[in-house]
C-alpha cells in the first residue's frame, strides 16, 4: 500500500521508538492532521519493514501519550487525537502521590500560572464567561454533603477551566487542565475543607475579574489557595520518627 506518507523503513534495535517518532514526525509536518486514521498495523508494518507487534506498541505508546486514539471494530484503527492534557495530569498527580514532586511545589506553580490566568481573563473575560462561571458557583453551593463530594469536586474541575477558557488561550486551558486534575485527587482523599465558603470567595474572584481589577482577584484567588495549601497540608499524614 502507497499512502503517500513519508514512512521509511525501520532498523533500529528499539523500532518501536523510531515508529513513533515517524508518526509525530508526519503529524508534525501536516501530513496527518487530527481526526485523520492511520494505515493498518499490516500495512504500516510493511511500508517500515517492521513486524506487526512493533507498530502495535508503537500505536500503544502514542495511545498513553494523548497522540493516538485506539478504536476497536470492523471500522476502527488509530485515529490522531486533538490533544490530550490527560497525560500531562497523570505525571503529575503520580509525582504528588509518589514524593517526586512537593505538596508545596505544586502550590506554588499553580499559584503563579493562576495569577496569569486572571491577568488575562481581566482583559478578555465576556458576559457568556462570566454567565458561565456564576452558574458554576450557584450549582457548587447546592453541593454540600459529604455524598456529594464528587459533584462538587468536577464542579471545582469545571470553575478553574472556566476560568482558563475565558483568556481565550488555549495553552492556558490545557495548562489549567493539567494542574487542576492532581488538585481533584487531592480533595477526594482528604475530603472538602467545610469552615469556610468556597463558593463566596469564587464569587468574589469572579466580580473583581468583572471590574476588571487584576490585584484586587489575585489577592482573593491568592489568599483562597494559602488556604487550600494549609488544609492540605493538615490533613497530610504525618511520617513515622
Amino acid at each position: 500500500m502507497n499512502s503517500g506518507l513519508g514512512f521509511r523503513p525501520v532498523k533500529t534495535k528499539r523500532a518501536f521508538e523510531e515508529v513513533c517518532d515517524q508518526i509525530r514526525s508526519e503529524i508534525q509536518a501536516g501530513r496527518i492532521a487530527a481526526g485523520d486514521k492511520l494505515p493498518s498495523e499490516r500495512d504500516l508494518a510493511e511500508q517500515l519493514q517492521v513486524s506487526r507487534a512493533t507498530v502495535r506498541e508503537a500505536f500503544r505508546t502514542l495511545e498513553i501519550g494523548g497522540v493516538l486514539s485506539l478504536l476497536k471494530g470492523v471500522k476502527g484503527g488509530a485515529v490522531v487525537m486533538r490533544g490530550d492534557a490527560k497525560p500531562i495530569t497523570q505525571t503529575i498527580t503520580d509525582l504528588l502521590s509518589l514524593g517526586g514532586l512537593s505538596l508545596a511545589d505544586y502550590t506554588e506553580a499553580r499559584t503563579s500560572l493562576q495569577k496569569e490566568i486572571i491577568r488575562l481573563a481581566c482583559e478578555r473575560a465576556t458576559p457568556e464567561d462570566f454567565a458561565a462561571l456564576e452558574a458554576n458557583i450557584a450549582a457548587t453551593r447546592e453541593k454540600t454533603t459529604e455524598a456529594q463530594i464528587e459533584d462538587r469536586t468536577a464542579l471545582t474541575v469545571e470553575f478553574y477551566a472556566l476560568l482558563a477558557r475565558a483568556t481565550k488561550n488555549k495553552a492556558m486551558e490545557l495548562l489549567m487542565s493539567a494542574v487542576t486534575e492532581p488538585l481533584a485527587y487531592y480533595i477526594r482523599q482528604i475530603g472538602v475543607d467545610r469552615t469556610w465558603d468556597v463558593a463566596e470567595s469564587r464569587t468574589k474572584v469572579v466580580n473583581h475579574i468583572r471590574a476588571r481589577d487584576v490585584a484586587a482577584a489575585v489577592a482573593e484567588m491568592s489568599s483562597h489557595m494559602e488556604r487550600l495549601h494549609a488544609y492540605m497540608l493538615s490533613r497530610q499524614p504525618v511520617a513515622p520518627a
